[in-house]
């Protein structure tokens, strides 16, 4: 059994390596890029600096530094690039943070944590009210001088929260007085309409203890190429750059990253799409019987699972037979409920995700022991007990039990139990119905159901 479940999402290429699918065959929507890019100019800048790899990269990037500064709106002595936004807040940590505690909201982006522990940071996790950032006690810890850094993101991940923009300032302002390190990550605000009036990259002229950290591969659309870059207080940029590392952004990196940022007219675009797109999904997603999304204003959102009977971890497993891939928040810290997170894209991979979802759901309603009805009527069970006419186990995606992918009409890929005859023979039936008829399947672990399946697998071979 295949367990392909991942820290973050945007996990395609490692899941179709480990199930043996082709990549292209996959629809990931745990992927919070944009869905329209990279524009073709990209293409093209690669190829034309492709010879370049020959040489190293220029160690102090003029030349991105100052596409960046015309895109931002700031000097180029303000930014600071690195090998992506992710590198970049290990790197600002370990630069400008001497001591925790490192103040973190719940829920957010696990990499804040995990940077803090890599550096042997004291952390302290803010529990949300209700699923939004509690801006008024991370304040309070900045105003009693318990905080030496704070980490916020805007707009949040996952929940797709924008942050009080008031209250962010007054906190800056306080941690300012009082030496406090300030990461604001805005990684998801380009892809924001309106992000030229919602963004505090210019407030770093007023303070020198605040980091803008901003992503290029999310608004732009190639995630593969590791390019991002923060703004601060040129003061902070100097003593950043004379401990960085060389060479960290390759010259492919930097020649799509210049060719992204000049076209402007493509993002703008972009994001009319996303917006249109996304108030569909939301409102399909909310037609379909147990799941609620979760408002968003950035090119993600939350669905609450809770009434569909599931886990999210199942609810994911089940996507991947149809070649979806969600990102399942059952692990993040500080959500309640039962929650998965998806991204928009384009309208006809939109209307491939919907299918699934009510797939799968339909799937769940016809396993309730009111809606079966047994065709074969030859098992020893009676039909309200039966778990076995709908497989519990679907989709296992273990071709050892005669299971495969097969290709629908539509291109797209779906698990298939066409030669699978295993779970039909009496003494496995009789095995895996005694094991499951000591667990609830409807409210259990799904874990708990698959090592029913394990064991049997063991004692009952194909």
């Amino acid at each position: 059994m295949i367990d392909p479940v991942a820290r973050h999402g945007g996990d395609a290429i490692e899941v179709s390596r480990r199930l043996g699918l082709p990549l292209d065959s996959m629809l990931d929507f745990s992927l919070n890029v944009n869905p329209y890019g990279p524009p073709s100019s990209v293409y093209d800048a690669i190829k034309a600096h492709s010879t370049q790899i020959r040489y190293y990269p220029e160690r102090s990037y003029r030349r991105l530094k100052s596409s960046i500064s015309g895109f931002v709106g700031l000097e180029a002595e303000y930014v600071i690039v690195g090998c992506g936004s992710t590198e970049l807040i290990h790197s600002i940590l370990s630069r400008f943070v001497r001591k925790g505690p490192v103040v973190l909201p719940l829920p957010s982006f696990s990499e804040y944590e995990a940077a803090a522990a890599a550096l042997g940071l004291e952390t302290r996790f803010i529990n949300p009210d209700g699923l939004k950032v509690d801006l008024h006690s991370i304040l309070a810890l900045v105003e009693e001088g318990v905080a030496r850094c704070v980490i916020l993101c805007n707009p949040n991940n996952p929940t797709g929260e924008f942050l009080d923009l008031g209250l962010v300032k007054e906190l800056i302002e306080s941690a300012e007085e009082r030496g406090v390190t300030i990461l604001l990550d805005e990684a998801y605000i380009d892809l924001c309409e309106g992000s030229e009036s919602l963004t505090l990259a210019h407030a770093v002229r007023e303070f020198r203890n605040l980091f803008v950290l901003r992503s290029l591969t999310k608004p732009f659309g190639f995630p593969g190429l590791r390019v991002g870059y923060a703004v601060c207080n040129p003061a902070s940029a100097r003593e950043f750059e004379s401990t960085a590392m060389s060479w960290r952004v390759g010259v492919l990196e930097e020649a799509a990253a210049v060719s992204a940022l000049q076209e402007s007219g493509f993002l703008q675009e972009s994001k009319k799409k996303i917006r249109l797109e996304k108030e569909k999904l939301f409102r399909d997603i909310g037609s379909i019987r147990g799941l609620r999304p979760i408002e968003s204003v950035s090119n993600f959102m939350m669905v609450d699972i809770s009434g569909a009977g599931l886990a999210p971890r199942n609810l994911r497993w089940r996507l991947l037979s149809y070649g979806v891939l969600v990102r399942e928040l059952g692990s993040v810290k500080g959500l309640p409920g039962n929650f998965i997170r998806v991204c928009v894209r384009r309208p006809e991979e939109n209307r491939f995700l919907l299918e699934a979802l009510r797939n799968v759901i339909s799937s769940l309603d016809k396993m309730h022991p009111h809606n079966m009805v047994c065709e074969e009527k030859k098992c020893h069970q009676k039909v309200e007990d039966c778990r076995l006419c709908f497989c519990p186990f679907y989709p296992c995606l273990d071709n050892a039990t005669g299971g495969a992918f097969v290709v629908r009409a539509n291109g797209g890929v779906v698990w298939g139990c066409k030669d699978c005859s295993w779970v039909h023979r009496t003494d496995v039936a009789e095995a895996l119905v005694d094991g499951l008829s000591r667990i609830n399947t409807r409210s259990d672990d799904p874990e708990t159901i698959l090592n029913v399946r394990r064991r049997v697998l063991e004692t009952c071979p194909p």
